[in-house]
């Protein structure tokens, strides 16, 4: 299981276009089995993963996992 560390997440994207690429080969944030929204104006926030999420299946580690700029991902057992 995906996890995120609030702290450490800065909603940078980057799990999001990882994955969206995995999905796709495209940087297709609608693709992407991770949703991010952050308003810059009021600062809220929302992350979350679908059901479309595979966790990479045929990769040694989740693209999103593996591609976050701020190690805020990690897996958990």
């Amino acid at each position: 299981k995906i996890k995120r560390n609030e702290n450490l997440c800065y909603y940078c994207k980057s799990c999001q276009l990882a994955c969206a690429f995995h999905h796709t080969s495209t940087f297709w944030p609608d693709r992407s089995s991770i949703y991010i929204y952050r308003n810059p104006i009021s600062g809220e926030t929302k992350w979350k993963i679908d059901n479309t999420c595979d966790q990479c299946a045929e990769e040694e580690t989740p693209l999103c996992v593996k591609y976050c700029t701020y190690g805020a991902l990690t897996i958990s057992d």
